[in-house]
């Protein structure tokens, strides 16, 4: 039901009229001192603006949702993945807190990941 929540607020929110964000499969997620990295799949023109991420705050703890805004339509040599960094300040979160990512996890097809 949460995850439900999540991705109406994230379809209700600033996307545009034409354009609804499609949750995006994650290759990776790392948390660090920096925030949260995710890693997901690119055809080498993904960049951090074609991405949204919703943070539904229902207890017991934060629920993160990527979405994609704009498909990676480019061809490229470094097609793959890209990693994109959100900071703890952008996500509303506290170093060390807790929290769900929502999103489904799948293996990363680039070759020597």
């Amino acid at each position: 039901m949460k995850r439900l929540i999540v991705i109406a607020a994230l379809i209700a929110g600033p996307a545009s009229a034409f354009t609804v964000p499609a949750i995006e499969p994650i290759y990776g997620v790392t948390v660090g001192k920096a925030g949260v990295t995710v890693r997901v799949a690119s055809n080498g023109c993904t960049k951090k603006s074609d991405l949204t991420m919703a943070v539904g705050k229902t207890p017991p703890r934060p629920m993160l949702l990527v979405a994609r805004k704009h498909p990676d339509t480019c061809q490229s040599f470094a097609a793959g993945h890209a990693e994109v960094v959100y900071s703890f300040e952008e996500l509303g979160l506290q170093p060390g807190q807790p929290f769900s990512l929502a999103n489904p996890l799948v293996a990363d097809p680039s070759p020597g990941s």
